[in-house]
């Protein structure tokens, strides 16, 4: 369908393939390719089919699948994609409501995952999810649902803000400042926009036990 546009992030044999936006949700996904040993890994399963599986073709195929937490529109396209690739699926140990009948395996925060000589190291962000996860694959993180460009994060009833900021402060923030934060929805940022974006949103924080759509200014 139209609207998914590609866009490329390299570092050295690393390639980070961006696929979106795509559905309703102007959903995100990416492929993990290193390139000399031309094996790679897909992150998230949105809408759109044509455009999704046409990037995966393109790179080769994918030998892995992990989703950054268990929301409908992260996951819309599994069947098409384990028909197409029979990749194994993984996802994060803490994630629930997940039928384990869907999935391969569960990822403890530090693990690693291989593509070829390409380390992709497993960070634990809950807030958005009990389970969410984020990934750091060299100068960038994929950062699912944790962290956008302009803010964290949106919260349900079932959700928590409070969890998604300090999973932002302790765990992403302290990266590298120039790392590339490629997210579930929207435009990539950095980690040290982000560190600004917090400063200023700590001036006038919500209240506790607030859910829904918050932006730094």
């Amino acid at each position: 369908m139209p609207g998914a546009d590609i866009a490329v992030v390299e570092d050295g044999d690393v390639r980070i393939v961006k696929i979106g936006p795509m559905g309703p949700y102007n959903n995100n996904a990416y492929i993990v390719r290193d390139v000399a040993a031309a094996q790679s890994l897909l992150v998230d399963m949105p809408l759109e089919e044509s455009p999704l599986l046409e990037a995966i073709a393109a790179e080769g195929g994918v030998g892995t699948v992990i989703a950054t937490h268990w929301h409908g529109d992260h996951w819309m396209t599994y069947d098409a994609v384990r028909a197409a690739t029979g990749a194994p699926v993984l996802v994060g140990s803490a994630e629930i409501k997940i039928p384990e009948e869907r999935i391969d395996g569960r990822l403890d925060d530090g693990a690693e995952v291989s593509v070829g000589s390409v380390r992709i190291t497993v960070i634990h962000t809950p807030g958005h999810t009990p389970g969410s996860i984020s990934l750091r694959v060299g100068r960038a993180v994929i950062s699912g649902d944790t962290l956008f460009d302009g803010g964290p994060g949106k919260t349900f009833a079932s959700g928590d803000l409070e969890a998604v900021l300090a999973s932002i402060q302790a765990k992403l923030l302290p990266l590298p400042g120039d790392t590339v934060v490629l997210p579930g929805h929207g435009a990539n940022t950095t980690i040290a926009e982000s560190r600004e974006g917090i400063q200023e949103y700590l001036k006038h924080p919500k209240p506790a036990g607030f859910y829904g759509d918050v932006t730094w200014r």
